[in-house]
């Protein structure tokens, strides 16, 4: 699971950081290391998980010709 995976399951199921730790049996530690990261990088983390929407429909478009 990656930090966008994380945190888009917590804002979809209104989980706390316990109870995503519960559920994903991780570190309650690891799970707010991960709500940190996504606060500090959001914009990174949503283009790459942009991408890897696109990357995985099998579309896509570059911008160089």
């Amino acid at each position: 699971m990656n930090v966008w995976n994380l945190v888009a399951t917590i804002r979809t199921e209104c989980y706390t950081p316990e109870e995503a730790a519960e559920n994903y049996e991780l570190p309650l530690e690891a799970v707010r290391e991960a709500l940190d990261y996504y606060v500090q990088n959001k914009e990174l983390v949503d283009a790459e998980a942009r991408e890897e929407a696109i990357d995985r429909k099998g579309v896509r478009f570059s911008l160089v010709k």
